[in-house]
């Protein structure tokens, strides 16, 4: 439950003292209109009436004095509102109009003028104003003085008529509204307060449930069948790059991008397609959308989810790197036993007097190809065992300082890594021992293709914030002539490579270690004017590992 018994309370006692609030401003209205009307009937009263017959000039000055009264109690809202005070406004006020109508029924002949009926609205609003003994209280003080009154009247009144009877009627009248609206009214005002406080339940269970779906790193969309987005939550707003939705302005209503209203109209023509991951842009992270309709009917809104299906290539990558090393141990065993056979059977031959020198160019290619297929076994061994678990968040600034300073000590010629991190608190999450594997072979590749077209052995590393999505993003750039345009769509494929001497392996390793690590890498031609491997990085602060 949102809230505790004690805050219940606390509530339910602020919502009964606005409604007392409110039903004493309505009755303090009465009462001055009241007086405000004696007065006046007073001085343009007929003939047969009875006000102010026993005494008129009391009659006047008790009404002027009950008006004047009315009046001041209207600058009690100068006051503090503590509930003690305004208790003890409430009582006061209620006291002093009874006294004051039996003294106006008084100056008009008590009870038999009827004026004393008046006693049942200040009654009547004791009693739903306080629903306890104090509300009798009230209709026993409206009893007595009428009662008083009557008994002074026949006192001064020389063969007055005795109006007893109607005077005790009168204070079993009292006592009956009293009870009977000290039982409705806490009917009705437990009733209200009960809607009350479950409104206010309802709202803040709302409230929190808007909270949760706004920190949710689902993406939750709610769309019209035209596209047009009706609510949309912040990892929503992330992943289509919607960060300034108008969503009450009809002119610049946001639509959703055409690839995910593609995917929803197809759903929309039959609800048993499922959707495929897409991706907005090339460096954007992929999504998984799946809709539903928020009600029965085909002219419903709609209810979008989106995935971040990066996280799930995550965990199926970690799988199939399970599986492919269980299949690697398993190949190794069974090839390595008779490639080092041949291996060693070649040496042998080569060591033999009785080769032909034509013969060791074959033994050449035995000793070349047996060495290229153990490569490629301890290349596929090291993708098998790498896992993305040891994942953690660090700065990459004094982390890349770290890797180029060894990096370049490593190297058995001069290298030149230019570095720029922009800001310097750049923050990334991987696996760091993984992530030097990555550069090393991106920096060992550009270095040698830079060589190549200048003759220096020269790169440059950039990590930045991304201006599309705002997560960290590296470009290491060399100086060479670039992947030629039909081959960059193969360049990640295993055993895919330009060069004779290289396996294939390389990049491959690369993006399935990026993969694992829920970031994607990717080339481009073209970037500064650059042949540059871009590595796109999930933002620790918007991650769930």
């Amino acid at each position: 439950m949102p809230f505790t018994n004690n805050k219940t309370d606390t509530s339910l006692e602020n919502l009964a003292q606005q409604q007392d609030q409110r039903v004493f401003d309505v009755y303090n209205i009465y009462r001055f209109v009241l007086s405000l009307i004696l007065l006046i009937s007073f001085y343009f009263r007929s003939l047969t009436s009875t006000l102010g017959t026993i005494n008129p000039d009391m009659f006047v000055n008790v009404v002027v004095i009950y008006m004047a009264f009315n009046v001041i109690v209207f600058f009690r809202i100068l006051l503090p509102k503590s509930k003690g005070l305004l208790t003890s406004q409430f009582i006061s006020v209620i006291l002093v109009d009874i006294v004051f109508l039996v003294l106006i029924s008084y100056t008009c002949g008590g009870v038999s003028s009827g004026m004393a009926s008046l006693l049942i609205v200040p009654i009547a609003s004791g009693s739903l104003l306080f629903r306890s003994r104090l509300s009798t209280f009230f209709a026993a003080v409206g009893s007595i003085l009428a009662i008083y009154s009557e008994v002074n009247l026949y006192l001064i009144i020389d063969e007055g008529i005795v109006y007893f009877v109607q005077a005790g009627l009168l204070g079993f009248s009292l006592f009956a509204v009293s009870g009977s609206l000290q039982y409705l009214g806490g009917k009705i005002r437990q009733n209200e307060l009960l809607a009350r406080q479950q409104a206010k339940n309802i709202q803040s269970l709302q409230e929190m449930n808007n909270k949760i779906i706004e920190r949710m790193h689902t993406g939750i969309l709610v769309v019209t069948p035209e596209g047009v987005i009706l609510t949309i939550n912040v990892a929503a707003s992330r992943f289509l790059h919607l960060d300034n939705v108008e969503l009450n302005d009809e002119d610049t209503a946001s639509v959703l991008p055409q690839i995910l209203f593609s995917q929803l109209q197809h759903w929309m023509n039959d609800n048993n397609v499922k959707s495929t991951p897409f991706r907005l842009n090339e460096t954007s992270t992929d999504l998984q959308a799946t809709f539903s309709y928020l009600n029965p009917g085909a002219d419903s809104n709609i209810l979008i989810f989106l995935e971040d299906f990066s996280l799930l290539t995550s965990r199926a990558q970690q799988l199939k790197m399970i599986s492919l090393g269980r299949l690697t141990a398993s190949i190794a065993h069974e090839i390595r036993n008779p490639l080092g056979a041949i291996s060693h059977a070649s040496q042998l031959l080569n060591e033999s007097e009785e080769i032909h020198e034509s013969d060791q160019r074959l033994l050449e290619i035995i000793n070349t190809h047996s060495d290229r297929v153990n490569i490629i076994i301890e290349s596929i061994l090291d993708l098998s065992r790498n896992k993305a678990e040891d994942m953690s968040q660090f700065t990459i600034s004094d982390w890349l300082t770290q890797f180029v300073t060894k990096f370049s000590n490593s190297m058995a010629v001069p290298i030149e890594i230019e570095c720029d991190v922009s800001p310097k608190d750049i923050r990334v999450l991987f696996n760091s021992g993984q992530l030097e594997q990555v550069l090393t072979n991106l920096c060992e590749n550009g270095l040698r293709y830079s060589e190549k077209a200048t003759g220096a052995r020269h790169l440059s590393i950039e990590v930045k914030n991304s201006e599309i999505d705002g997560n960290p993003e590296m470009h290491i750039m060399d100086d060479g002539k670039g992947i030629p345009e039909e081959f960059t769509t193969q360049i990640f494929e295993p055993f895919f490579t330009t060069e004779q001497s290289g396996t294939g392996l390389g990049l491959f390793i690369c993006r399935e270690i990026c993969d694992a690590n829920r970031a994607r890498l990717s080339y481009q031609r073209e970037y500064k004017g650059k042949s540059t491997f871009q590595i796109n990085f999930t933002n620790p602060d918007k991650s769930l590992i």
